[in-house]
């Protein structure tokens, strides 16, 4: 019986943009980007608008009135977020590439992103400077991005034919030891992931975006990603290697057997730590990755027709030069990929 997989085969070893970029205009990216074989919509963190925690929050009325990031929610406003499941999109000033690149032409594949609930409540405040980590308030955040969810399949659903949609959580760690210190109550990490899994839509691919040591994203016994639904993993192999216990490598040989992705995270994403040729360093890193998840015990059948390439994390802190060289090398990137593959095999 032939195992199921979320990655389609044509994808196998392409470049997956993280999400962000380091330019401060949307001019250049829109070119290169769009000529992709996944195009995306990016942001521009050096924009204050394009914040990735703002981009979406700003869309709860009251949002910053009383501060940077300060989420002051009454009782009226928390009813109007959850008690409806009418579709939301960021607006333009907000996330300008969402809105203007899909004017360029029809995609067969095209990738969006949006925040995790979790990194929502970590990331904002009250009036009093208290982070918003409560049952309630993840509550009141995964309403509110399941309908923006809604809001980007339908704003894209015209505009291409597959959707990749990720959730990037750059906080979940964080908020992990937070309920492992015992210090919110009602909130357990199985409950985050389960109500999280639930904000895609069921015609997207779903992704997942970690840019820390997702090794160690587990509590009592489960692990965030491997022990949730199958998505495409992207995942930081250069500052974390895959050089993991028995147990985790089994169940990541489970999530790919269920059809679960990897999105591997082999090249650098800032000028300073690219030593060499992009071709070069996405050949020797891929290697030494792939090695130590078979070291590990990650069955390398497994992983070849369901991983993807990419960067570290995004490219914010990547001159323009650099992210527009990347974006044109990604061509090359599924003949390395097949490549290096190869030399394993032999």
């Amino acid at each position: 019986m032939r195992m199921t997989k979320l990655l389609p085969d044509e994808l196998v070893g392409e470049f997956y943009g993280v999400g962000s970029v380091g330019d401060r205009s949307h001019d250049a990216p829109l070119e290169y980007v769009s000529r992709m074989r996944i195009p995306y919509a990016f942001t521009l963190p050096n924009l204050r608008e394009e914040d990735m925690i703002r981009q979406f929050a700003a869309l709860v009325p009251g949002f910053e009135r009383e501060g940077n990031l300060i989420q002051d929610i009454n009782l009226h406003t928390y009813r109007e977020i959850t008690e409806s499941d009418l579709p939301l999109l960021p607006l333009e000033k907000s996330f300008g590439s969402l809105h203007q690149i899909v004017s360029k032409e029809k995609f067969e594949y095209f990738k969006t992103q949006q925040t995790a609930p979790a990194s929502m409540c970590f990331s904002t405040r009250d009036k009093t400077g208290k982070q918003l980590i409560s049952k309630s308030m993840f509550h009141f955040y995964a309403s509110l991005m399941t309908r923006i969810a809604k809001g980007q399949r339908k704003h894209l659903n015209e505009h291409c034919d597959n959707l990749m949609l990720s959730q990037d959580d750059p906080a979940l760690g964080f908020v992990i030891e937070i309920i492992n210190k015992g210090d919110v109550s009602n909130l357990t990490l199985k409950h985050i992931m389960k109500v999280t899994d639930q904000i895609y839509p069921s015609d997207v691919i779903p992704g997942f975006h970690y840019c820390d040591d997702w090794r160690r994203l587990g509590s009592n016994g489960w692990h965030a990603i491997w022990n949730s639904k199958p998505k495409i993993a992207h995942l930081d192999v250069l500052a974390h290697p895959p050089e993991i216990d028995k147990g985790q490598a089994e169940l990541i040989n489970k999530f790919l057997e269920d059809g679960g992705g990897i999105a591997l995270g082999v090249l650098p994403n800032r000028d300073d730590s690219l030593n060499g040729q992009i071709s070069e360093v996405l050949h020797h890193n891929l290697i030494a990755a792939l090695i130590a998840f078979q070291e590990s015990g990650v069955s390398l059948d497994l992983l070849r027709p369901r991983c993807m390439i990419s960067t570290q994390c995004g490219l914010y802190g990547a001159s323009e030069l650099l992210s527009k060289s990347i974006h044109f090398e990604s061509s090359h990137f599924p003949a390395i990929y097949d490549e290096v593959f190869s030399e394993l095999s032999t």
